[in-house]
């Protein structure tokens, strides 16, 4: 007898970095968010292999543009940064919106966070 097929996808949330893990199978749910859909499809996995379906799990693939800083951010050659893009970046456990327009100079804050630290050693342009 063949066991039903445990199909999940992995989903960028939509205007956010983050990521989601939906389970489409009935009683399925959705987890995240993730950092990266590396770390959603890895939590996955290791929750198939914890609870014994692992053989059944199958991914679905999912297309679209993703959101990641490098299409989201451009950095000038005086070294600001231009959010060009409406996205969400998880930072330091925080998830920070920011919209198309704002800009970030060395040595500013926002919402307490080192956005431009964040960039320079995340994202190199």
């Amino acid at each position: 007898m063949a066991k039903d097929k445990r199909v999940y996808r992995v989903v960028q949330n939509e205007g956010k970095i983050s990521w989601r893990v939906e389970e489409l199978w009935e009683g399925g749910v959705v987890r995240g968010p993730y950092n990266s859909k590396e770390t959603a499809t890895a939590f996955e996995q290791r929750t198939a292999k914890e609870n014994g379906f692992i053989d059944e799990l199958t991914f679905e693939v999912v297309g679209g543009e993703v959101t990641v800083p490098s299409n989201a951010f451009e950095k000038d050659k005086e070294g600001t940064w231009h959010c060009v893009r409406a996205c969400s970046l998880n930072i330091d456990n925080k998830e920070i919106d920011f919209s198309a327009g704002m800009k970030f100079t060395k040595g500013a804050s926002y919402l307490g966070v080192d956005v431009i630290g964040w960039l320079d050693k995340n994202y190199k342009k």
